[in-house]
């Protein structure tokens, strides 16, 4: 299911839901410009919810952590994992 260069592919953003594209639009005001993460995960929907439930427990006051401890976790990861973006 990956493309040439290992990376999954990308949901079709004219094909997101009037909820997920509702979603998308907020990704973008409240965390990133880029929606690689977003469109790949919204490859399947029931994902990218529970991706999006998470996410707004930990960077809310819902969470006890840290968020300079939410941030080193994040950037640990994705050194571990050689994230190319």
């Amino acid at each position: 299911m990956a493309n040439e260069h290992g990376l999954l592919p990308k949901a079709d953003v004219a094909g997101l839901s009037d909820e997920l594209a509702h979603r998308r639009d907020v990704w973008f005001d409240k965390a990133y410009e880029d929606d690689n993460l977003f469109l790949t995960l919204a490859q399947r929907p029931e994902v990218l919810r529970m991706f999006l439930d998470w996410t707004a427990f930990i960077y809310t006051d819902k969470s006890s952590l840290d968020p300079g401890m939410v941030e080193l976790c994040r950037i640990r990861l994705a050194h571990r994992n050689e994230c190319v973006h």
